[in-house]
């Protein structure tokens, strides 16, 4: 943030709400282009989306049509891509920003950059991701509600990738967190025992995770006479969680001390 010091307080954008502008663009730019630099990494996150897609297109090609289990490995594929991205983007340069929160380094732009700059590179999956499932499978979704539910699904996981990354001390803790919270998304799913047969505390669990919804929504659009209305709402909860991540990683972020 030494750029910041040579802005005197008049140039500086006021701040609005939890995030300080000026800081937030200087994070951003900054986080942009350290993604770039580092092609090798970015490049492997790329590649997650193609080959994912190709596999579900080797398995579900020869289908006649889209079933609900394509439906669900979408959303479960994206949703672990964006949880992959994100997971270790705040704990690999924990060191740094404990510097620069000594200088006054506002954890709201500094979540904002990380949510920018991880949502655009997520962006560019999921539409490598839906273009090559598109092209292979009669997936039944119109195109463009497809990578809107998709769209979704990763900033979804893309947030919880940030919870999990102010969380925890080190990278491989964080990337070894990954599958304890993408598995419940299978185990308490309707691929293992239908809707009307969890009870209780496993009915709420069923209700809570986030890929149920996105779920919902792609299966909704594949009638034949969509209840758009509804497929919509269904990605509310997608947006929820997205909030609920960040607001419980902010704090997390505040009280943290170098």
């Amino acid at each position: 943030m030494s750029d910041e010091s040579e802005i005197t307080d008049d140039e500086k954008p006021k701040r609005r709400g939890f995030i300080d502008s000026y800081q937030a663009s200087v994070l951003t730019d900054r986080y942009l282009e350290t993604v770039l630099a580092d092609w090798k990494n970015t490049g492997l996150l790329l590649l997650q989306a193609p080959a994912l897609a190709l596999m579900a297109v080797m398995v579900w090609q020869n289908v006649d049509r889209a079933s609900p289990s394509l439906y669900f490995v979408m959303v479960l594929s994206i949703f672990w891509i964006g949880c992959m991205n994100a997971c270790r983007e705040i704990v690999k340069e924990r060191a740094l920003f404990l510097r620069e929160r000594m200088f006054n380094l506002d954890v709201g732009a500094y979540l904002y950059s990380k949510v920018r700059v991880l949502a655009l590179v997520g962006t560019v999956q999921v539409g490598i991701y839906g273009v090559i499932v598109l092209k292979g499978i009669d997936v039944r979704v119109p195109m463009g509600w497809l990578f809107i539910g998709l769209f979704f699904t990763m900033l979804c996981g893309t947030c919880l990738g940030l919870l999990i990354s102010s969380v925890v001390r080190r990278s491989d803790y964080a990337v070894g967190l990954v599958p304890l919270v993408i598995i419940p998304q299978i185990i308490f799913s309707e691929f293992t025992i239908s809707a009307d047969q969890f009870r209780g505390l496993s009915e709420v669990l069923f209700t809570a995770m986030p890929s149920r919804w996105a779920y919902e929504s792609l299966l909704e659009f594949s009638q034949t006479a969509p209840d758009q209305i509804r497929a919509a709402g269904h990605l509310l909860p997608m947006i929820g969680y997205c909030v609920l991540f960040l607001a419980i990683a902010y704090p997390l972020l505040r009280m943290q001390k170098y």
